[in-house]
């Protein structure tokens, strides 16, 4: 038998030896805060385990785009936001041999007022994929406490006047209103939160 582990069995030990994330950054919005644990932490938390056990990661985007392009003189209202998305592959890659990976896909969303977006998102995507590969605890569920408890959903109004800027006319999502659905996070126009109402009818506009 072989004594060069292959890269399930060093995800393995790496898993034996690292398996809780404590939340340590403070995220505030509309409606509330929560507490999140942000990509700094988890690599602190995994890298010296990775590096002991033979594991190296490196992300390869597949595709990315602005959903919303930040414009801070567009009228009525003004753009102060830019929205991202982007698809990564997050490879774990066994260092005694480059064939041997894990890959996992994830698709990413970051907004920013400035350039720093597909940083953003590039860094949402590798540290998801190291809590869903490794299977760490973070000790909270992924959606915030306060969404958890929002029952306020918009109005049959509000549906009809977003069905036409997401859907065609056989009520199947366009391709930007899936892009929205992805971004927001909502299968069904009727499951869409209130506050949500207005920044999703100014990027479906």
């Amino acid at each position: 038998m072989s004594s060069v582990l292959n890269i399930y069995q060093r995800i393995n030990n790496v898993m034996k030896s690292v398996q809780y994330v404590q939340k340590d950054s403070s995220v505030s919005g509309m409606g509330g805060g929560y507490k999140a644990v942000s990509h700094d932490q988890v690599i602190s938390v995994a890298r010296q385990s990775l590096v002991d056990n033979g594991v190296i990661i490196f992300p390869n985007q597949i595709k990315g785009e602005f959903l919303q392009m930040r414009d801070v003189n567009a009228t009525p209202t003004p753009i102060k936001m830019g929205l991202y998305s982007g698809t990564y592959e997050i490879n774990f890659v066994n260092i005694d041999d480059g064939s041997d990976k894990i890959t996992a896909t994830i698709e990413a969303h970051a907004n920013d007022n400035g350039d720093k977006a597909p940083g953003k998102a590039l860094s949402y995507a590798t540290k998801s994929a190291i809590l869903k590969v490794l299977n760490l605890e973070t000790g909270e569920s992924d959606e915030s406490r306060e969404d958890q408890r929002d029952f306020n959903l918009i109005s049959a109004e509000q549906v009809d006047q977003l069905f036409p800027l997401l859907c065609d006319s056989n009520g199947q999502y366009t391709e930007k209103g899936s892009k929205v659905c992805r971004a927001f996070k909502f299968n069904n126009l009727n499951e869409i939160k209130s506050k949500k109402f207005n920044e999703i009818l100014r990027f479906a506009s």
